[in-house]
């Protein structure tokens, strides 16, 4: 009589885990990006984004208009869209210049594309100029706390001797710095004392008296004499 034995199958083991958990997406890449552009948080402007910020053709709100010519006379009164039929309107628009109060007719001229890109450029020149001047107006600020080391209080001392050299006013901003040592009313007036003399040694002196107060906070304006 034969005897059989029965194997028993071992249970197959579960695949190991990724040891990198799985990333899901609410949203793809270029979605997110689209939202990001849709919420303000990315603005790109063309020149053609640009031009079309202007009174130009058909958005000229009126049916004639009185057209300024190079020596700067104005025309009798034209139909806008005989004149629009007039231009090449690839190269050439009808730019509105006035602002015209209620029974005043718009005051146009026709204007290349080229001129156009051209005086956008300029005003965005002069624009970014008018920002860089006033921010290179504004007062330089270095703070220094009550309990300032040694060593730190030269390297702020240093800044303001170079922010002075390249003719900026400077604001001292002294204050006590959370979770450090408080100064001692001596250590402060010490402190005071060694700013002032480095201002005179740099040539410049306080534009007001200080505001705020010892151990509190304090600004020291600062600038060059005779600036």
């Amino acid at each position: 009589m034969r005897s059989f034995v029965l194997e028993v199958a071992r249970p197959l083991r579960r695949a190991a885990k990724s040891a990198t958990p799985q990333r899901y997406f609410t949203t793809s890449p270029s979605c997110a990006l689209d939202q990001r552009r849709a919420a303000g948080k990315i603005q790109i402007k063309t020149i053609d984004d640009k031009i079309a910020e202007f009174p130009l053709n058909e958005k000229i709100a009126a049916l004639k208009v009185k057209v300024k010519t190079p020596e700067g006379k104005l025309s009798e009164p034209e139909w806008l869209d005989q004149l629009l039929d007039s231009i090449d309107r690839s190269t050439q628009y009808v730019l509105q210049i006035n602002k015209p109060e209620d029974g005043q007719m718009p005051i146009v001229q026709t204007i290349s594309r080229m001129e156009l890109i051209q005086r956008i450029n300029r005003s965005e020149n002069l624009l970014r100029n008018q920002r860089r001047s006033e921010k290179e107006k504004k007062p330089k600020q270095l703070e220094l706390n009550w309990a300032i080391s040694t060593n730190d209080l030269q390297l702020k001392m240093k800044q303001m001797h170079e922010f002075l050299q390249k003719g900026k006013k400077v604001e001292l901003l002294l204050a006590n710095k959370r979770h450090q040592r408080k100064a001692s009313e001596e250590e402060a007036q010490a402190l005071l004392k060694t700013v002032r003399e480095k201002i005179d040694e740099a040539g410049a002196s306080e534009t007001a008296p200080m505001e705020g107060a010892v151990l509190k906070q304090a600004i020291l304006t600062v600038k060059m004499r005779g600036t």
